[in-house]
């Protein structure tokens, strides 16, 4: 099954190898930010797969291409700007795409599967947001990578240079061995990122204390100012009882 999508995904014109590339760059580079550009276009490439082959062969030739269009435009302006529930969608698609296929594949009644398994993707998704952006963004990053290099240097009509690329275990392959580095390098930043805001914090907590020291008298003259003024509306300072 793998080999035959990666067969599919050969035929894919030179620019999407390019695409994938730059996807990979962005996502690694970016760090935990990369995950916004990871879920657009993931849900857009997503929606628009839905839409294209659900709706094929249904009405007028045209309905199934533009209804995908559309869908991947939402798809992918959702992933861009709802960070959570991008993120939630995206693990929900991962969860049940997989697990409804396999099911499909042993021609039993796969939907029920398949929403089981995307609610779970769901509830990973908003309840380990901090975390998937850690580890989401790098495996993203090496498996457009290895696809990318795959469809642009893999088929013979483009010089065949990673030839090797044709095969799947050998895309896995790569993509793991270029997991492995992307992952550590994030785990480092994270770490990096938590020191340098434990470094912080004492010293902001020092100049606040520092800017409250300097400013006191200025508040206790205000509320000497303002107790003032009250003494002598209320007429020496006498506070009328309330009977």
């Amino acid at each position: 099954m793998l080999q035959h999508a990666l067969d599919v995904a050969l035929g894919a014109p030179a620019w999407t190898a390019y695409l994938l590339l730059a996807l990979a760059v962005l996502a690694a580079a970016l760090g935990p930010r990369g995950q916004r550009p990871i879920n657009a276009a993931m849900l857009a490439a997503g929606a628009f797969a839905c839409a294209f082959f659900g709706l094929r062969g249904i009405g007028h030739p045209w309905i199934a291409p533009a209804v995908a269009v559309i869908a991947a435009v939402l798809g992918g302006m959702f992933g861009a700007l709802a960070r959570t529930w991008a993120t939630a969608a995206l693990l929900a698609g991962l969860f049940a795409a997989p697990v409804g296929a396999g099911v499909a594949a042993l021609k039993r009644p796969w939907p029920p599967v398949a929403a089981v398994a995307g609610s779970i993707g769901l509830f990973v998704g908003i309840t380990r947001q901090r975390k998937l952006e850690i580890f989401l963004p790098p495996l993203f990053a090496a498996a457009f990578a290895a696809l990318g290099a795959a469809i642009g240097w893999g088929p013979n009509r483009r010089g065949a240079v990673l030839w090797r690329l044709l095969d799947v275990d050998w895309v896995l392959g790569l993509a793991a061995a270029l997991a492995v580095p992307l992952v550590a390098l994030a785990v480092l930043r994270e770490r990096w990122r938590r020191a340098r805001l434990e470094r912080r914090t004492p010293e902001m907590d020092e100049d606040l204390k520092r800017k409250i020291a300097e400013r006191q008298p200025d508040y206790e003259r205000a509320a000497q100012e303002l107790e003032s003024g009250g003494e002598n509306e209320g007429g020496g300072g006498t506070v009328p009882e309330s009977e």
